[in-house]
């Protein structure tokens, strides 16, 4: 008897692990080769409520409020776009009247930093060098000649890096516009036929698994919305204290700066940098030492309140120990570069969902019934 219950177990735990290792394949390939149909899932489930609503409320066609719902969204979206080009060309037009002398500027900052220091020093180690042998001058020019190499080298790197950047960029443009277009396409006839797919599942799939599904959901939703809460929070801090810092400067326009800071801080890896490194090397190199160094403060006041804040503001909306926070960031670091620290609060939002949704109960249940 004991046996047959052993075995069975086994049998059981074989089945979750093929069960597990197929989704994870499934996922893969879903991720890899069909994301424009997961993104027009994300589309349906924001579509939906304003949908449900026209359907409910006021009675329309179901196809007709769908329609006009993503009629409505590529609508705001070309808004925005062209918004954003407009402000481009607005903002580029600007450059091309005040650029040639702020270029003026930096070229003179140049030329006064090298008579200044670098011809000096080339002069200076010219003239050591003719007092050395012919051997150990020939040795101190080859070095420094290298040296002047490597460094040139570098920069044409460097160049070629952000060349490259801006190539894949423009190429990947028009195939991304593609996939959104056709997403929404797609997400049309899902957000349509929503109905008729929630019920083909329910009729098909067991009612403790639809409830089970609902669970993750809510709480995939829950977490959610307290990691974006979190993240608005850090926003709001850095907001605060870059207007207090650029007050103290005496910037002008510091509430405007602020915002814009505060709204660069949201993306990943870089955030203020963006703006912060490329304003303290205009202002050293314009010989503005007061500001540079103010500039060089704030910024690392940001960095390292952003540091510190991050993992302890985000544990506590979701509800999780800082620690843990610290090592999911870590380990997603450690697996999968740079990018892991973006998609380690993600994992641990769907390990946090699965755990309250009772997972491990669901699976322990199924084994031992």
């Amino acid at each position: 008897m004991d046996n047959d219950i052993s075995l069975k177990v086994w049998k059981r735990l074989f089945l979750l692990s093929i069960l597990f290792a197929l989704f994870i394949i499934v996922a893969y390939i879903s991720v890899v080769y069909f994301y424009p149909f997961i993104l027009a899932v994300l589309f349906s489930f924001m579509f939906l409520p304003f949908v449900n609503y026209l359907e409910h409320r006021w009675h329309w066609n179901r196809s007709a409020a769908t329609f006009t719902v993503i009629s409505m969204f590529i609508l705001l979206l070309m808004t925005l776009i062209t918004f954003l080009v407009a402000e481009l060309i607005h903002g580029l037009s600007y450059l091309t009247g005040v650029l040639p002398g702020y270029v003026e500027e930096i070229i003179r900052t140049f030329h006064g930093f090298f008579n200044q220091y670098v011809f000096p020093l080339i002069s200076d180690i010219t003239r050591f060098t003719s007092k050395l042998g012919n051997e150990s001058a020939v040795a101190v020019d080859q070095s420094f000649e290298q040296l002047l190499n490597e460094a040139g080298n570098q920069l044409g790197k460097i160049l070629q890096l952000i060349l490259n950047q801006l190539r894949d960029i423009l190429v990947a443009f028009p195939h991304a516009l593609t996939m959104i277009l056709f997403s929404l396409l797609a997400s049309f006839f899902i957000t349509k036929d929503w109905p008729k797919l929630v019920m083909g599942i329910t009729n098909h799939v067991p009612q403790h698994i639809i409830r089970f599904l609902v669970r993750i959901k809510e709480e995939w939703k829950s977490a959610l919305g307290n990691y974006l809460m979190a993240q608005l929070t850090l926003v709001v801090i850095t907001g605060v204290i870059v207007f207090a810092g650029l007050l103290i400067l005496k910037v002008d326009h510091a509430f405007t700066a602020a915002l814009l800071i505060a709204a660069v801080d949201i993306l990943p890896y870089a955030g203020t940098g963006l703006v912060f490194l490329p304003w303290i090397i205009y202002s050293f190199l314009n010989e503005g030492w007061h500001m540079a160094i103010g500039l060089s403060v704030l910024y690392g006041v940001v960095v390292l309140q952003r540091q510190i804040s991050e993992p302890k503001i985000v544990s506590h909306h979701m509800g999780v120990p800082a620690l843990v926070m610290l090592f999911t960031i870590f380990a997603c670091y450690q697996i999968f570069g740079f990018g892991g620290v973006l998609i380690g609060p993600f994992i641990l939002i769907f390990i946090q969902s699965l755990n309250r949704a009772n997972i491990a109960g669901e699976i322990k249940t199924f084994i031992e019934k």
